[in-house]
């Protein structure tokens, strides 16, 4: 209630108790008492006035006051909800309205414990009692729901407002501590982890307090605190350390270096590590220490590192011996890690043994050993860690490996290796092996074998006997496999004297035994053949006997007779056949060039020798360069001798050992000539049967193809390549082979057949064709002769004759549509442009008639219905106008023509469905136009006749012609009917002409009961 409304309820509670002043009352005042009254009065007045000013201006005071109040209510940054005494809120500011996530509609009138936590709503009532009963406030921390999901934690604050004659209130603030509750939850959690982390901590931890004197000097630490790890260490628990002293207790720390260590961490708050050794319980104790200053003293953790000095001495000492044996080992001790991949441990730099310094290593020196490695030995190193997976402790794997030296030579290193160190999983990560260089002493084995091994192979595969002879002449040893060729075996002629064995060698082993060498040529005779034994001795002059072996050159003696008979028979052909022999140094000289054929060609034998082929004979330098290349080659030369062309056959080949090429050449002129008579005489009879007009096609007797000329080729498509040769049964379906065989044995037989197609002519054409029995040369029937003659332009023309006759109807045809089109355009326009507009007009005027007729005239309801009749006449008008010139057809072209006229023809009893394929862009117009009125007049049909409630529609556009199909789910047709369909007015008589015109076909398929399907394929090419 505002201030001015106030002061009109005083002046009407004045205006009651004032007391009337009568008209009598004033006649009978004294003039006097009448100013002095009004004087009276206007000082009131003036008295009213300046206490209404000030009102009023406590009023606005108080309403400013008000509107602060609320700002600070509304705006403040904690949540505020004014309770009656039941908890129903009352007021609640938008900082309350976010915090719960709702807005001032949903909560005043409602329970504020409605948005407690239920796990808060005992605390939230025992809170709110004890705020109605105080006028203190009241403070605690509840779990708020917000909106319908989140709950937050929130410090409340209470307070009770008392309300003279009404009832008391209750004011909550509230801000939401959820941030500050889960840091206390996450404090205390870590002190938690905190303190069960120091009281099972493997290290003593000790909190120390610094002692000082009266200067302020520290001169010693109290305990604090400490966990169980070090009251074990110490042997005194945290109550027994209460009153004692770090001196008492551990003097070692309070010596020098340590407590100054100590006190440099206090005083300078400098973190510190060392080590120490206390003499402890008659025992040495070396501990690891690290002290951190905390206030006005530090934290102490220390490791007793005792067991682990005396292992790692230990241990040192295990590492020197072994140090010491590894140095001494001929062999290369290492261990590998084999997740870094490289070494931790050598006794010796084994890349230093390769030959590389240290300017040679760049980086870590495993690198460049792992470069070193032969690319088929690498496997071994790399892929150990897979290996050895599945190897036991103390097994073994040895490998040898191929590890190149600085010289570039490829040294053999044997490894041999053991797991030294597994993972927690059980999987190696460190080997320990030895390295051994067995190159030296493979190459002596290699060497040894390769010695027994070329000897061995020698007395195996060749005629050689090693002998070995005693002063006596006795033989002391005999071996290889030429004693085979003698009829002994190896060792069976020991003990036996060489005299025995053959006589004829007698003075020369003489020789040889009285100090000499001797090489000569032993001759004898075994079954009756002469054997040819060289023979090479020397004399050992330490155990005085004689060395010796002879080599079987039987063979070599043999082969030299036949290659004088061989070269004999080559000087005989060369001398009387038409053949030459040249050879050729590899810059292409002749060395030697003999033979009749090149006397033929006025060339005496080796009268070109030491001239160059190349001058020679330029046009042969292609071919001899690659027989001097290595090139073995046969080829045909010619060249012009005396007018004439003479021509060689050519062979030639390279002698590598003596690097000489070798050719011969044989005169094949006349051979030549008849090759070219013959190859004339084939192509005149080829371009003969290639250049007939007509199909040419011959069988043998196998009915295997034998020619088939070009004609043949453009008639059926297949060229001569895939056909000759081939049986005419290979290319022929199954169905087609029976025919034509018939006629092939026929023709065989010797008859003449007359055909008029062949199954692998085009059945797209017109063919005659004429089978003949072709004759050998005794008179036998050899094969079958075929001619095709093409006859397809012969029919074409009266093809063309009949199709000039039905074009000529076709032009009628069209030119009546056009004229029809004509008309129906001039009547379309007239109905639209004339009588639409005039049935438009009257529409308006009788609209403007209704408006002036009042509602309850009797003229009101015909005039509605004359209306209703002038809108269907002009519906009926436009639609009779559209079928007549369909626009659609004219501007979008005929898919969108049909589909218009399906929409249009569809009503509630008769739907009809349009799929177009193809069309999408105008075309031909006359033939769209045809199709359009086709099925235009096949609706109509369907919508007068058929009694159906479906249609559909389908235009496919298959390129060579346009399919027309109409379906409806009528009565259908009888076949009767179908036949009767001209004279029952169905409009089928004139369809079918204007179809047959266009060279198109009608169908109609009906059951009679089921429908009727109508069919119209026209073509378009």
């Amino acid at each position: 209630m505002s201030m001015t409304q106030n002061f009109s309820l005083l002046r009407q509670e004045a205006e009651k108790l004032q007391k009337p002043v009568s008209e009598e009352d004033v006649q009978n005042m004294s003039p006097h008492e009448v100013r002095q009254l009004i004087q009276e009065l206007q000082i009131h007045q003036v008295e009213l006035e300046m206490q209404n000013h000030q009102m009023h201006l406590a009023t606005q005071e108080l309403e400013a006051a008000t509107r602060k109040y609320q700002d600070l209510y509304h705006h403040a940054p904690f949540g505020y909800v004014t309770l009656d005494e039941h908890g129903i809120i009352e007021e609640v500011n938008a900082k309350g309205n976010q915090l719960l996530e709702a807005t001032r509609d949903r909560l005043v009138a409602r329970r504020f414990s409605q948005f407690i936590h239920p796990d808060s709503l005992d605390a939230y009532y025992g809170f709110f009692r004890n705020v109605l009963l105080s006028d203190k406030p009241q403070t605690i921390e509840l779990q708020l729901l917000a909106g319908n999901t989140r709950t937050f934690y929130a410090q409340v604050e209470g307070l009770l407002l008392r309300r003279p004659n009404d009832t008391d209130q209750c004011r909550l603030a509230f801000v939401d501590v959820t941030e500050r509750k889960e840091a206390h939850q996450e404090l205390f959690n870590k002190e938690t982890l905190l303190s069960a982390v120091i009281n099972n901590s493997l290290n003593a931890i000790q909190v120390l307090k610094a002692v000082r004197n009266a200067q302020g000097q520290l001169i010693d630490f109290e305990w604090v605190l400490l966990n169980r790890t070090a009251e074990v260490f110490l042997d005194y628990t945290q109550q027994q350390l209460g009153k004692k002293r770090l001196s008492e207790v551990l003097p070692g720390l309070m010596a020098e270096p340590v407590f100054s260590r100590l006190v440099e961490v206090v005083e300078r708050e400098q973190p510190t590590t060392f080590a120490a050794h206390l003499p402890w319980q008659k025992q040495d104790r070396w501990i690891n220490c690290v002290a951190v200053k905390l206030e006005d003293g530090l934290v102490l953790t220390s490791e007793d590192v005792t067991q682990q000095r005396i292992a790692n001495e230990r241990l040192q000492e295990s590492q020197l011996l072994v140090k010491k044996m590894a140095e001494a080992m001929p062999d290369f001790l290492y261990v590998e890690d084999l997740q870094l991949g490289r070494n931790v441990y050598n006794n010796r730099n084994f890349l230093h043994f390769l030959g590389y310094t240290d300017q040679d290593i760049t980086g870590h020196p495993r690198q460049l050993l792992d470069t070193l490695y032969h690319q088929e030995d690498a496997h071994l190193l790399f892929g150990r860690h897979n290996r050895y997976k599945e190897v036991p402790d103390g097994q073994f794997l040895e490998y040898m490996v191929r590890i190149k030296d600085k010289q570039g030579d490829w040294r053999s290193i044997h490894f041999r290796e053991t797991v030294f160190k597994r993972g927690a999983n059980g999987i190696p990560i460190q080997l320990v092996g030895t390295a051994q260089d067995l190159t030296e002493k493979l190459r002596a084995e290699q060497k040894l074998r390769q010695m027994h091994k070329t000897i061995s192979a020698i007395l195996e595969s060749l005629p050689i006997i090693i002998w070995r002879i005693d002063a006596k002449g006795c033989i002391l040893e005999s071996m290889g496999s030429g004693l085979q060729r003698l009829g002994y075996q190896d060792h069976e002629l020991e003990g036996k004297f060489i005299t025995d064995v053959n006589p004829s060698i007698v003075p020369n082993i003489a020789s040889v035994l009285a100090g000499n060498s001797d090489i000569f040529l032993g001759e004898s005779e075994v079954n009756g053949q002469k054997v040819y034994k060289q023979n090479y001795f020397v004399y050992d002059p330490e155990t005085k006997d004689g060395i010796g072996f002879c080599l079987d050159v039987t063979e070599q003696k043999t082969a030299e007779a036949e290659v004088l008979h061989r070269n004999m028979v080559l000087d005989q052909l060369l001398q009387h056949l038409p053949l030459v022999l040249a050879v050729l140094d590899l810059q292409g000289n002749y060395q030697e060039i003999r033979g009749a054929g090149l006397r033929a060609v006025g060339i005496e034998d080796n009268a070109l020798k030491g001239k160059s082929l190349y001058e020679v004979f330029p046009h042969l330098k292609a071919n001899i360069q690659d027989i001097l290349d290595g090139q073995v080659k046969t080829f045909t030369a010619s060249f012009t001798h005396q007018g004439k062309e003479v021509y060689f056959q050519n062979f030639g080949f390279l002698d590598k050992e003596k690097q000489l090429g070798i050719a011969f050449g044989i005169d094949i002129t006349n051979v030549h000539e008849t090759q070219e008579k013959l190859v004339m005489e084939k192509e005149f009879s080829e371009n003969l049967l290639e250049t007939h007009i007509n199909g040419i096609v011959a069988f043998d007797k196998d009915l295997n193809v034998t020619a088939w000329n070009k004609a043949m080729e453009e008639i059926t498509g297949y060229p001569k390549a895939k056909v000759l040769g081939k049986s005419a049964q290979s290319f022929l379906a199954k169905g087609k082979q029976s025919g034509l065989k018939q006629n092939l044995k026929r023709v065989l037989k010797g008859s003449l057949v007359t055909m008029r197609h062949l199954p692998f002519l085009p059945q797209d054409k017109s063919f005659e064709v004429n089978l003949a029995p072709l004759f050998g040369p005794n008179k036998e029937v050899a094969g079958v002769l075929g001619v095709v003659w093409d006859v397809t332009a012969q029919k074409a023309k009266q093809k063309a004759e009949t199709q000039f006759e039905l074009s000529q109807q076709k032009a009628v045809m069209e030119a009546v549509l056009a004229t029809q089109n004509e008309e129906r355009k001039r009547i379309a326009e007239a109905l639209h442009n004339s009588l639409a507009q005039l049935l438009y007009a009257a529409k308006l005027n009788l609209e403007e008639l209704q408006t002036e007729v009042s509602d309850g005239s009797t003229f009101l309801k015909p005039l509605s219905r004359v209306s209703g009749f002038l809108e269907d006449a002009i519906k009926e008008t436009r639609t009779l106008a559209h079928e007549l010139i369909p626009r659609a057809l004219q501007d979008l072209g005929l898919k969108s023509a049909l589909k218009d006229l399906a929409t249009r023809l569809t009503s509630r009893s008769l739907s009809i469905q349009c799929i177009v394929t193809g069309f999408d862009a105008p075309t031909d117009y006359a033939l769209e136009t045809h199709i359009f009125r086709f099925v235009q007049e096949l609706l109509n049909n369907i919508m007068k006749h058929a009694q159906a409630t479906e249609a559909l529609v389908q235009v496919v556009d298959q390129g060579r012609k346009v399919r027309i199909r109409v379906e409806d789910n009528g009565k259908g047709m009888t076949t009767q009917q179908i036949k009767d369909s001209n004279a029952k007015g169905m409009g089928l008589k004139t369809l079918k002409s204007r179809v047959h015109l266009l060279q198109g076909h009608l169908t109609i398929d009906s059951s009679g009961t089921e429908g009727t399907t109508v069919t119209i394929e026209i073509p378009t090419k």
